[in-house]
């Protein structure tokens, strides 16, 4: 090389430690008797310089897809060589040719068996004891933090690796989302309901059907927010339930995908002006305007904490700044409390309108259940004007039934959760993992499992009242297990209960022919339904 001058040499040298190849590069220069323009001119161009460095990169890149292949501690399981060499290969599958990740972890289990490498650093497991195997109420392991940041949220209860860090702010909430705690809190469910069935029935009257899908995103959105904040932000207001919270969420739900392989992207997804984004995509000002009016009503409570006692319940702020609960801790920041109530709120709206619409798919599909739940309620439900409580509902076999086949085919969450195995190691399927690695398994395998369900892809309900379904309750896992399972599990049951049984009773609803429902739906770690959403004709019933 020309600007390499005489006494200047490179030593370079290669180690392969248990990380994985790392490389010296030191450079030597004996330049002795030569004047400062001989050290000057001595020096590489930015050229040369640049080509040096992409080389090295190169080199080094190298270096890892070798070690990975052919050294890593993962070496031995099977999978796609493209996925050993590096994490960018499941970025392609997922950005670049548009397969959703639910589906193709299908065709590689099919294809490798029931352990897989889907990462230099990642299996994903197919065999269904694997999920009690990993989430399980002994296993303390820390979240994946690659997978987390891609919702910005890192200072949430739900997206904090560490356990133990976690575990203070969730022990925080938890007692707001327990069960005496939802009861008292019941009403909330049902101011929501009556507004939803207000604007079915204001569309039927119209000779309208509804966008069943939107109109249980709005009222689970709209409840949540109610029993979080206080604050409804009102989306079944919105004409045809086009709530702009709501329709923000499912636009933006790609960006989560985007954003688990790079942070540079989330950096530019987190600092990009909120005036420009609401110019370039019209569409996410729902969200825009929803975090602003969180942030702006977090910093009115911090600068007067008396606020929460005008507020008409406890919301989660009385909870994560109530000082005797945090024991001498300092009190969240800002940006702590918005987190929370970010990731609540997606986590308490989406997951349940999914639920509820796909429950109501599969009861118009299958005529005979859907009779005989409405018999079912009206037992209980006599009068129209004298609704029962929740504690009235589930104690129904057949509504209970149908409300455990709905969770197990809607799967509302149906990403692998990714952990990191303790340094210890664990026995996962029958393999011994070493410590370090990823490991994860989506609920879809254990929903849609053979061993455990007879015709698992066929609705159903009737498994779960035959003699010997008791053992069938173990493998309902779309709360997760464990100690970082959903928090919220006792607010979704109560609506789902009350808002299957309000439905059926109070209307005859039936499918829209004109629109015939495609549920075709991609992982975003959240499904998002891209194909025609389910509509329906909800006629008022007299009695």
């Amino acid at each position: 090389m020309p600007w390499l001058k005489r006494g200047t040499y490179f030593q370079c040298r290669c180690e392969l430690t248990e990380h994985g190849f790392v490389s010296h590069v030191v450079l030597f220069s004996a330049l002795s008797h030569t004047t400062n323009m001989d050290v000057y001119s001595s020096l590489p161009s930015f050229q040369h310089a640049a080509l040096i460095t992409i080389l090295g990169l190169l080199f080094y890149g190298l270096l890892r897809v070798i070690h990975n292949v052919f050294f890593h501690p993962l070496a031995r399981f099977p999978g796609p060589r493209g996925a050993a060499c590096t994490r960018w290969w499941l970025a392609y599958m997922e950005l670049g040719r548009g397969i959703s990740l639910a589906d193709l972890r299908v065709e590689l289990h099919q294809k490798y068996g029931d352990i897989i490498r889907i990462a230099p650093n990642e299996l994903h497991f197919a065999r269904p004891s694997a999920f009690n195997e990993i989430y399980n109420a002994q296993n303390k392991w820390d979240k994946d933090h690659e997978f987390y940041r891609a919702f910005d949220a890192n200072e949430s209860f739900f997206a904090q690796r560490d356990h133990l860090n976690a575990k203070h702010r969730r022990a925080l909430i938890s007692n707001l989302f327990s069960r005496s705690a939802i009861s008292e809190l019941q009403r909330l469910i049902q101011d929501q309901l009556e507004r939803l069935c207000d604007a079915l029935e204001e569309r039927h009257i119209a000779g309208k059907s509804s966008d069943l899908y939107l109109a249980f995103q709005c009222f689970s959105a709209d409840t949540i927010a109610t029993f979080l904040f206080s604050n409804s932000f009102d989306q079944l207001s919105f004409p045809d339930f086009h709530g702009d919270i709501i329709e923000a969420v499912d636009i933006a739900m790609p960006a989560v995908t985007v954003a688990k392989f790079s942070a540079v992207i989330l950096w530019i997804i987190r600092n990009f002006p909120h005036w420009l984004l609401k110019i370039v995509s019209p569409r996410l000002k729902g969200v825009i305007i929803f975090k602003e009016v969180l942030v702006a009503q977090i910093k009115a409570i911090l600068k007067d904490p008396k606020l929460l006692d005008d507020a008409p319940h406890r919301t989660i702020y009385s909870e994560l700044l109530n000082p005797e609960a945090n024991k001498g801790r300092p009190p969240p920041t800002v940006l702590q409390l918005k987190h929370e109530a970010l990731v609540l709120f997606a986590a308490g709206s989406h997951t349940v309108g999914t639920t509820l619409m796909i429950g109501v798919y599969y009861l118009l599909r299958n005529p005979e259940a859907k009779q005989k739940l409405v018999e079912e309620v009206h037992s209980v439900w006599p009068i129209l004007d004298q609704a029962p409580r929740y504690e009235d509902l589930e104690k129904l076999p057949l509504l209970t039934a149908v409300i455990k086949e709905t969770l197990r085919l809607a799967v509302p969450t149906p990403a692998g959760l990714p952990r990191v195995v303790p340094p210890s190691g664990a026995m996962i399927s029958g393999a011994r993992i070493p410590g370090g690695t990823v490991v994860s398994q989506s609920a879809l395998f254990v929903s849609f499992s053979e061993e455990i369900f007879d015709r698992p892809h066929d609705f159903l309900p009737e498994r779960w009242l035959s003699p010997g379904s008791n053992s069938l309750e173990n493998w309902l896992v779309v709360f997760s297990k464990g100690p970082r399972s959903c928090l919220g599990i006792n607010l979704a049951y109560r609506e789902l209960y009350l808002c299957l049984a309000h439905l059926f009773r109070r209307f005859d609803v039936r499918d829209d022919p004109a629109r015939p429902a495609d549920l075709t739906w991609s992982e975003h770690f959240l499904p998002l339904f891209e194909g025609q959403h389910l509509h329906a004709y909800c006629k008022p019933r007299d009695e």
